[in-house]
């Protein structure tokens, strides 16, 4: 398999995007079995998305992020520590922007080797409205992508 002095595919860094979903628990999951197998450092990435903004009835624009990041950064917190205590080197972060952009540009800025990520499997009208998240991180990653599907 492969031609003579390629070199094989190493895995020392994984990214793994979260929405905090069980979907998304699953994927944590599997890039720990990675991780481990491989000696990879993983890093946890929550996006919050840019549309986070609201009008209220007196028509004052309100930064909902410092909302929001309050109440997510304690699960991040959470889940980098859970990963700590089973011994793996992690790190996560908070990012505010569209996903997958967000995604692609953290996986190319931590010179990732791999995405482990959940996707949703939305199908018919859902999937035509919400897009896929996974499914355009797949097209523009620069690293491979290995997605687990959720219910």
């Amino acid at each position: 398999m492969g031609q003579a002095g390629t070199q094989e595919p190493t895995i020392t860094r994984i990214l793994v995007p979260t929405d905090f979903s069980p979907c998304s628990q699953d994927a944590v999951r599997y890039a720990a079995v990675l991780a481990k197998r491989f000696g990879a450092s993983i890093s946890v990435l929550h996006v919050i998305e840019t549309l986070s903004y609201t009008l209220t009835e007196s028509l004052q624009w309100v930064d909902l992020y410092a909302h929001v990041r309050t109440l997510v950064e304690p699960m991040m917190d959470g889940l980098v520590r859970e990963l700590r205590e089973q011994n793996f080197t992690a790190v996560g972060a908070l990012i505010q922007g569209v996903a997958y952009d967000e995604i692609v540009k953290k996986a190319k800025e931590e010179s990732a080797d791999l995405i482990v990520m959940g996707t949703h499997g939305r199908r018919g009208m859902r999937h035509l409205l919400m897009g896929s998240v996974a499914e355009r991180v797949v097209r523009a990653a620069p690293c491979p992508v290995l997605t687990v599907r959720g219910e």
